[in-house]
């Protein structure tokens, strides 16, 4: 069994791929960004990481790419996964009554046009997409919502209040197998 080091936690778009990349053959290290997951590799903690680099419509993950130019690590395999945001809030939310809009910065710069057609809402950054649906759903606030996968809102128990919610609905991005 591998362990694979990915920015975010179960539910993120990161272990998606993690679990393409292994299937059952895997085991998880959550980290909390990209610098923490690049690390991991780096000083042996894991053999491998798996890391967004690039995405259909925002481009290159600046923040992922950035770490991994100063690396000495290698690309060791490659996949392009869709990409399906959703809105997602507390079983109680509607979308009429929302305030804010929780996510991992590159997600939120992907549903740009949709974020900005909601001008009343206020956008904050989350450390990843799962961790932000997590957090609004156990804040349990009607008001807050977050951007993320599907799956991540079936696992913390969120409910769908808008789909296909990206700029481009054929969005993907291009997840790396990082390794020495």
């Amino acid at each position: 069994m591998s362990l694979i080091a990915i920015q975010g936690i179960k539910g993120s778009y990161s272990e998606e791929a993690a679990m393409e990349f292994f299937g059952a053959r895997r085991q998880i290290l959550e980290c909390a960004n990209f610098a923490e997951t690049f690390q991991a590799v780096l000083t042996g903690k894991t053999k491998y990481a798996v890391v967004p680099l690039k995405n259909k419509i925002v481009g290159e993950i600046e923040s992922a790419a950035k770490i991994f130019k100063q690396t000495n690590l290698q690309i060791k395999n490659e996949l392009t996964l869709e990409i399906n945001h959703v809105l997602v809030g507390t079983q109680e939310a509607e979308f009429e009554n929302l305030t804010s809009v929780r996510s991992h910065v590159e997600a939120l710069k992907q549903c740009r046009r949709f974020l900005s057609s909601n001008q009343n809402w206020q956008q904050i950054i989350g450390a990843d997409t799962a961790s932000s649906i997590k957090r609004v759903v156990e804040g349990n606030i009607a008001e807050n919502a977050a951007v993320g996968s599907r799956r991540a809102a079936e696992i913390y128990g969120g409910k769908i209040l808008k789909e296909n919610i990206a700029d481009d609905l054929e969005n993907w991005t291009t997840f790396y197998l990082i390794g020495n």
